[in-house]
């Protein structure tokens, strides 16, 4: 249906439309006619009901005559109205296919005995709720037109129906003892409606013929005009589309043949086909030129390329030769750094008494000598982790050991600063698997920051936990120090930055802890995380993965 051409898909929709509409004309004729058949059926039979109360009328009027000789005596002669109307009924029936009956529920004579249809009107009649009953039945397996009225007891009638009941009338019968008023039976008339239905047949007959042929001509005047008025010039139209995709905008569609829309569709079609011809010659000459400005920019380009690479190797040269100056000085600056430290240890540990003022030189100059080692060591593992060489160096150890050692290495700082220095590592901290002096490097870093930045009198903790649903291990340094402002946490991970950049900073440093920190946390598959209040003290949680392949 999709692939199938306009004239044909209307051709289809008129077909359908019209065979609906035929459809529905034969139903609705065939009621109409039905209705108006029963309405003709109808009055015949009331016509037929009001001559044959006439014949009864008729006896009944004579009655007196017929039965009175010409002397004058009453002599019965057995014709009253009831035998009258059967009689002119047989005779009717002989020469037509009409049927009237005369009935009741309890007759005189079995063969007036009413069926099931007359036997409803009696009960209708009896309740007064009809004064009359009609309609289209089954009538010894043939379809008739069914009309039954009542019959009413008169006073003439008394002389054979009234009091006293059970004697004998003149017609041998016993009487009823009914009074004027009473229902005496019922008028029973059955018409054959063979000739209605036949006439009916022949009339919508005529009529579907008729509606076809409408329909055939209907059709064949869509299809020829859709074709010339519609599809031929769609095609054309369509025919032109097709050399305009090929590349030919020579296309002329001035002497289409169509009329309206269609003209005007091909009118403004010509037009859009003169402007892409228009459109196609400026097209190429652009199209030309920008492929030159093209080829320019791409040589420009790649002479920038070329410089960029150049400035690159250059650049990869110079940080080279930082990385390689930054790890020779930091080497060599090591060596009498841990000189100078050892020898001020040994001075200390010799029994010489001296003033409280070289006692007081001696620990600022171990102080400054283990600060001085530690910066010197974080711009060495920068440098190894920039040029990388950095590598992790993974093995079992005891958490406990690494702390107790961190606390023996820095806890000459805080006592000199007269700060409280706590360590707690919990009893369900595993044995862990990692880089044992990269892992002490972190801590060592974490809490020399706290203590440094904790004033006389504080205190730092260094707290190491499992966290068995993770697998996690964590490392938190608390301080109660100065803290650091919100707006500069995101700032302290990075090199060389400190969170009070002011000249005047109380407290010094390289800014290569955090970063260094950050650096070794990662290259275990770690985070670390930091709170802080100012003025109040901050906490770094480093979380370290026991059960993670790393790096």
């Amino acid at each position: 249906m999709k692939k199938m051409k306009l004239r044909g898909k209307t051709t289809i929709v008129l077909i359908v439309l019209l065979v609906v509409s035929v459809a529905l004309n034969v139903v609705w004729s065939d009621s109409t006619q039905r209705e108006q058949a029963e309405a003709e059926m109808l009055e015949k039979a009331r016509i037929l009901s009001y001559e044959m109360d006439a014949v009864w009328e008729f006896m009944d009027m004579n009655q007196a005559r017929i039965d009175t000789d010409s002397d004058g005596s009453y002599n019965f002669k057995g014709l009253y109205c009831a035998i009258a109307g059967k009689s002119i009924a047989k005779i009717l029936e002989r020469d037509t296919n009409y049927v009237i009956r005369y009935t009741n529920l309890e007759p005189r004579k079995k063969a007036s005995m009413s069926d099931d249809y007359e036997s409803e009107a009696i009960r209708l009649f009896n309740d007064g709720s009809a004064v009359e009953k009609y309609g289209i039945e089954t009538y010894n397996g043939q379809e008739v037109f069914r009309y039954v009225t009542p019959i009413y007891l008169e006073e003439s009638c008394l002389d054979c129906h009234g009091d006293p009941a059970g004697e004998l009338d003149v017609t041998g019968y016993p009487k009823e003892g009914m009074e004027v008023g009473d229902l005496i039976g019922v008028t029973s008339i059955i018409m054959p409606i063979d000739i209605y239905m036949a006439g009916i047949q022949e009339n919508v007959t005529r009529q579907v013929g008729y509606f076809s042929f409408i329909i055939v001509m209907v059709i064949l005047a869509v299809y020829v005009l859709i074709t010339r008025l519609i599809t031929r010039p769609l095609s054309e139209v369509e025919n032109a589309v097709g050399q305009i995709e090929n590349g030919n905008f020579e296309v002329n569609l001035e002497g289409i043949k169509g009329n309206g829309e269609i003209k005007d569709l091909a009118v403004k079609f010509d037009i859009m086909a003169e402007q892409l011809r228009a459109l196609y010659g400026n097209l190429e000459g652009q199209v030309e030129l920008r492929t030159a400005q093209l080829e320019s920019a791409n040589e420009l380009l790649e002479k920038q390329r070329s410089q960029l690479a150049r400035v690159n190797e250059e650049l990869q040269a110079e940080n080279q030769y930082k990385s390689d100056f930054l790890a020779i000085m930091s080497h060599e600056l090591r060596t009498p750094l841990t000189s100078i430290i050892a020898f001020t240890e040994i001075w200390q540990q010799a029994n010489v008494d001296r003033s409280e003022d070289e006692t007081a030189a001696v620990k600022e100059v171990k102080e400054n000598g283990q600060l001085l080692l530690q910066m010197v060591n974080n711009i060495l593992e920068m440098a190894r982790v920039e040029a990388g060489r950095n590598e992790l160096s993974v093995e079992p150890f005891d958490m406990m050991d690494l702390i107790g050692l961190v606390e023996r290495s820095i806890g000459f700082l805080a006592e000199q600063r007269n700060i409280s220095l706590a360590t707690v590592v919990h009893q369900d901290v595993p044995i862990i698997t990692a880089d044992w002096e990269k892992i002490r490097r972190i801590v060592e870093n974490l809490a020399s920051n706290a203590i440094k930045f904790t004033r006389k009198g504080g205190s730092v903790s260094i707290e190491v936990s499992y966290h068995e649903e993770t697998e996690r291990l964590s490392i938190a340094v608390s301080d109660t120090g100065i803290g650091i402002k919100e707006e500069d946490l995101s700032l302290i991970f990075e090199r060389f930055t400190q969170s009070d950049k002011s000249s005047y900073r109380r407290y010094g440093g390289s800014g290569l802890g955090l970063a260094v920190v950050k650096e070794l946390v990662e290259m275990h598959g770690g985070t670390v995380e930091v709170r802080s209040v100012y003025k109040q003290g901050s906490t770094f949680t480093v979380w370290i993965p026991t059960g993670n392949d790393r790096r």
